[in-house]
């Protein structure tokens, strides 16, 4: 040996040969280095994820998926975190030494060549977990070649990113069956929960799939998949991940996999969502509140046949967080699964014929003005326009009637004259800035028709448009995400706002819209009903300080039914919702703005008093906006002078208006009024009436009688209650001086889920 050393020619040769090693080396790092700075990894490809998303309503429980490109269920949004057991028995699974080595292993690299080369067939890989996101990430054919370059890959990757980084890459990217991509969508499909809600026997059975996707899918093939799971558990406990009581926990512990589609939850809700979606998330949490939707589906559910029954086969429901303008349940049909024409249209959303539901905001804008005020007289009188004469729904005429009543009756010739005082141009500007994007054709176009609903809108904004008057007239649009829009732009005044709402939620609204006692059967509400020309769609929106409510009944083909009433068809579902949103009958209602004050007025004109006035009535006004004007009606006297037109009218017609000028009335309940009779209302409260009248002297006293049975006395304009009895009934109110008025009114039981009457 020694000799062999001494030999000149070999230690030449053994210099030579080390030196040119060590070129082949040197070169080798050169290159290698030249690679590494001539062909940078693509960073921004490894995030490039095929990605579906994931509508959740507020709580987070998934409504729908939609699928990535290709038909992958996939949702990229895996973050590791060290407590996650799916991260443990991916690492114990897949390459144990991960926290250890920089992209390639090299014990697993020479396991993998002694065991070929023994068996002269691959037996194991040598595919570290860095090396599969490359691979992933990167997809090419399995060769040698290609091998070495995910090893080159890797270990770039490894030099600019995080282990936990890593890991979060592979587990965003791994298949986990059929079409499942990514642990988060794995951890949905299988077991309905987030990656990091895994339990150890959970997290260990999915860790197994990726192996062999195919192999042991764990809807096609269960025994495969849990077997692989003994090893993953196998795995963890020889790696020190787990104890063997641990695994002996999680191997006794069921799996049981979900094997149900995808969620299908709200259709006409999601399909616009859809529809609007602009920004690539893989989950978007929505403002919807399931349990409400399902509330809402269920009280549709409930009327339907019996709408069906009248030809009625479309319906649409929206509820809206007042505060927030979010669109909290959204029901567009009846079913959507249904085999019938138009049950997948989504009529929350389609443009349709207002009806009535526009006049509120006509009276809100004169009150804003300061030319109006509830108690201020209006003319219901025969009027011909250019082009038509409208009429009232019952196609009778009161006179003169006060703009409170104007409103609870809804009537069509004082919305006119209101609407011609404010200005045309003005409302229509007002009903644009509270959302009604369809009423977008010019104001001529529309005419004064347009307060009586001559324009289409959609049941969404009609809804939102309501929230802006239970907000106090601050304007946000709905929206169907999380989060509150910002900002907010009052369109109404808070005291207008108020004034309106006072009068479509008080008792004589309840009494004249529903025939029922509403505010005994239901929360307090302000609300309002239409029916559009010739029956073809019927609409009733609620509202309180917490929700705006509103409902559409008609068929999406435009086909009429005669039934297609507001106040009959559409109020009770309504009804329904709100019973089941306040089951104790306990609402919020609205606190009266400051800026609201009590005035006495004329109790005929609505005016401020002269010296002729007989009496005077209480009337809220906008402090410093609303302005004085005089009673004008008795400027020669006691009696009142009217107009030429309403004098006509007044004596050449037989109705409650005549009544009502200086003498003895009676305000509640109307002549001919029709009411349910509910047998289960409340027990301590009783079903019961408000009756009330006016006299020519404030503290005129007042006596009662129903079906000539005394009820009781009560005070001009002060209130005396009857409960309700089945059958048709005369209320005759007598004064001291022995004048009387009488009304009779019908009290019926429901016959069918269709009650109520009205427009």
């Amino acid at each position: 040996m020694r000799s062999f050393f001494r030999n000149p020619r070999l230690r030449r040769f053994v210099r030579r040969g080390m030196a040119a090693a060590l070129t082949v080396m040197a070169l080798a790092a050169l290159g290698f280095v030249v690679l590494w700075l001539a062909f940078p990894l693509d960073r921004a490809a490894l995030y490039r994820i095929p990605a579906g998303v994931t509508w959740c309503d507020r709580g987070g429980t998934p409504l729908r998926v939609r699928l990535a490109e290709g038909g992958i269920d996939s949702i990229p949004g895996y973050v590791h975190r060290e407590d996650d057991w799916i991260a443990k028995a991916v690492v114990a699974a897949e390459d144990r030494r991960f926290w250890n080595h920089h992209g390639v292993d090299p014990l697993a690299v020479a396991r993998s060549c002694k065991q070929t080369a023994t068996a002269w067939r691959r037996v194991s890989g040598a595919s570290t977990l860095s090396m599969q996101v490359i691979r992933m990430s990167f997809p090419k054919e399995r060769t040698l070649a290609n091998k070495a370059t995910e090893a080159f890959r890797a270990m770039q990757m490894e030099c600019g990113l995080e282990k936990a980084e890593i890991l979060s890459l592979y587990l965003n990217r791994a298949p986990f069956g059929s079409n499942v991509v990514g642990i988060e969508a794995a951890a949905r499909r299988y077991f309905s929960k987030g990656a990091h809600d895994l339990t150890l026997a959970e997290a260990s059975f999915l860790a197994g799939i990726p192996q062999s996707p195919t192999r042991f899918n764990p809807l096609k093939h269960p025994e495969a998949a849990a077997k692989r799971q003994r090893y993953v558990l196998d795995r963890m406990e020889a790696s020190g991940m787990i104890t063997a009581g641990q695994k002996r926990n999680a191997l006794a512990m069921p799996v049981r996999v979900r094997s149900e589609r995808y969620p299908f939850l709200a259709p006409h809700f999601c399909d616009m969502l859809v529809k609007r979606r602009t920004a690539w998330e893989p989950a978007i949490a929505t403002s919807l509140d399931l349990a409400l939707q399902r509330t809402v589906e269920e009280s549709v559910g409930k009327y339907a046949p019996g709408l069906a029954r009248e030809g009625i086969h479309g319906a649409a429901v929206v509820v809206i967080d007042v505060r927030t303008g979010g669109v909290r349940a959204l029901v567009g049909s009846p079913d959507f699964h249904a085999r019938t024409k138009g049950s997948q249209v989504n009529a929350a959303n389609a443009p349709r014929s207002a009806g009535s539901t526009l006049k509120p905001f006509v009276y809100a804008l004169g009150f804003d003005r300061g030319s109006h005020t509830p108690a201020r007289v209006l003319y219901d009188v025969p009027e011909h326009f250019s082009d038509y004469t409208p009429l009232n729904f019952d196609r009778k005429f009161r006179g003169v009637v006060s703009l409170r009543d104007s409103l609870v009756q809804s009537l069509n010739l004082p919305a006119i004259e209101v609407e011609r005082a404010v200005g045309l141009p003005r409302f229509h500007e007002l009903l644009r800035r509270l959302g009604l994007r369809t009423v977008a054709r010019p104001t001529d176009e529309y005419g004064l028709g347009l307060v009586l609903g001559n324009a289409e809108v959609t049941l969404l904004d009609l809804t939102n448009a309501y929230a802006c008057l239970a907000r106090g007239g601050v304007y946000l649009p709905w929206h169907a995400g999380l989060s509150k829009p910002e900002g907010g732009a009052e369109v109404i005044s808070p005291e207008a706002a108020w004034m309106i709402s006072d009068i479509l939620g008080g008792d004589e609204r309840a009494m004249f819209s529903t025939g029922t006692v509403a505010d005994i059967r239901i929360p307090r509400l302000a609300w309002k009903t239409g029916t559009s020309s010739g029956f073809r769609d019927a609409w009733t929106i609620a509202y309180n300080p917490d929700y705006a409510i509103g409902v559409w009944l008609g068929n999406p083909n435009g086909q009429p039914s005669q039934a297609l009433l507001g106040r009959r068809a559409a109020a009770p579902v309504v009804w329904d919702i709100c019973r089941r949103l306040y089951p104790d009958g306990n609402s919020p209602w609205f606190a009266k703005p400051s800026g609201v004050e009590s005035r006495e007025v004329c109790a005929v004109s609505g005016g401020t008093p002269c010296p002729n006035c007989p009496r005077v009535v209480a009337d809220h006004a906008i402090t410093g906006v609303t302005r004085y004007q005089t009673c004008d009606v008795h400027r020669f006297g006691r009696e009142p002078v009217w107009p030429p037109r309403v004098a006509d009218f007044l004596r050449a017609s037989d109705t409650a208006a005549t009544e009502n000028v200086g003498g003895l009335a009676i305000t509640s309940p109307a002549d001919g009024s029709a009411y349910l009779f509910v047998r289960d209302a409340n027990p301590r409260i009783g079903q019961r009436i408000p009756l009330t009248a006016t006299a020519s002297a404030a503290d005129a006293a007042l006596h009662w009688f129903v079906d000539d049975t005394y009820l009781g006395e009560s005070r001009s304009g002060g209130t005396i209650f009857w409960p309700l009895s089945a059958g048709t009934h005369r209320i005759v109110c007598s004064d001291s001086r022995g004048a009387s008025r009488s009304v009779r009114i019908t009290v019926r039981e429901p016959k069918s889920a269709m009650v109520g009457q009205g427009r």
